[in-house]
């Protein structure tokens, strides 16, 4: 995927690419079998709001950039290999085999739901029970 984007002065052109999977084109029980990732419900996302105006604690909001990125892969996946990119260096391959998830691919955000599971329950949270997008310390 190519585009043209101007810099943040609205006066210099700069062209960006992004490898972006075609998961329209993967088939069920073959390239994945699981997509579900869930997605942290509105209640809770008010009650965490009333608590941290009430108790007026410091609050943090991280964006992870590149999170789908993140995820590895529990199936054996296979990207063709963009035109121009294997000429460009040298390259025979037809195809990749993917070791991370990409976006546009179907499992791409429970990919990363798994992973960031693995990462908070190390640092030692623990899933609530009424919401499993809630981590507690």
């Amino acid at each position: 995927m190519f585009k043209e984007k101007l810099d943040g002065y609205g006066k210099h052109v700069k062209f960006k690419s992004r490898i972006v999977a075609q998961g329209f084109l993967q088939v069920p029980d073959l390239d994945f079998t699981e997509t579900f990732s869930s997605v942290a419900k509105f209640t809770t996302l008010q009650i965490f709001l009333a608590l941290t105006a009430f108790l007026n604690p410091e609050l943090h909001q991280v964006d992870v950039v590149g999170a789908y990125l993140q995820g590895d892969l529990d199936e054996e996946i296979y990207m063709k290999v963009p035109d121009g990119l294997a000429k460009k260096y040298g390259s025979d391959r037809k195809f990749w085999k993917l070791r991370k998830a990409l976006y546009g691919l179907k499992q791409a955000g429970q990919q990363w739901k798994k992973h960031l599971h693995q990462v908070m329950t190390k640092l030692g949270f623990t899933r609530a029970m009424a919401d499993d997008c809630l981590y507690v310390l």
